[in-house]
């Protein structure tokens, strides 16, 4: 390893989570100021720092000369892949059935969910713009946010420890890289990073979990639109 990497480390276990946290909180500010919510630019704000993040990474791999499988990308194969492949397809059939069930909510309902999100309320998609570029903010997330936890964290991790508990440590840095979702957020996301790291220890490959990261929150998206949009209010399209 090299200052290169704990560079990388340090700015992902402590200074990403501060910054993330303080300016959700500048943002909120605004908000109750008066200021309008600014979803889109916030999606887009996050997709360039993702992607920025992910180039200085790529770069200083490649100029290190290490080779893009210690990050997992791996042929898929083997018995073990599919079987995680068919957890995923499951698991995405079951994602699709409850984000389609949410078209059935009762206008209450649907007002009970929308004041349990909170203050994220004011991130997550509310109209059929906003869902849009919420998809293309899912296709980064998925793409940069393993490569970087799962790829990256987990190779830097497991020269330190057993993997098993390099995945561990790895889902807490996932779970803080999200601070700006409060505590309970970012238990749930850490579950969501251990539940991928599992993927990505027993597939050997990182595609699953790009392809399932970017499957989850893509249809999460789309249930929480759902849940904006009101009984009479037509579908999109």
């Amino acid at each position: 390893m090299t200052i290169f990497d704990h560079f990388l480390i340090f700015m992902l276990f402590f200074v990403q989570p501060i910054y993330g946290w303080l300016s959700f909180r500048r943002y909120l500010k605004k908000i109750a100021a008066g200021e309008p919510a600014r979803r889109l630019s916030l999606y887009r704000e996050t997709a360039v720092v993702e992607w920025v993040f992910l180039v200085i990474l790529l770069t200083g791999w490649i100029l290190l000369a290490r080779p893009l499988t210690d990050l997992g990308f791996a042929v898929p194969a083997g018995s073990a892949f599919w079987i995680c492949a068919a957890l995923v397809f499951i698991g995405t059939v079951v994602m699709i059935r409850s984000a389609a069930s949410v078209r059935r909510l009762p206008q209450s309902r649907r007002v009970k969910h929308r004041d349990s999100f909170g203050d994220l309320g004011h991130f997550l998609p509310q109209d059929d713009r906003e869902l849009k570029s919420f998809y293309r903010l899912s296709v980064t997330a998925g793409i940069v946010e393993e490569i970087v936890y799962r790829g990256f964290v987990l190779w830097y991790l497991a020269t330190l420890m057993p993997i098993w508990p390099a995945v561990f440590v790895s889902s807490i840095g996932f779970g803080l890289c999200h601070s700006y979702q409060g505590l309970g957020g970012m238990i749930r996301t850490g579950l969501v990073g251990l539940a991928f790291g599992v993927l990505f220890v027993f597939s050997g490959s990182l595609w699953l979990p790009i392809i399932g990261h970017i499957l989850l929150d893509v249809l999460q998206g789309k249930q929480i639109r759902e849940i904006y949009r009101d009984v009479d209010e037509p579908p999109a399209g």
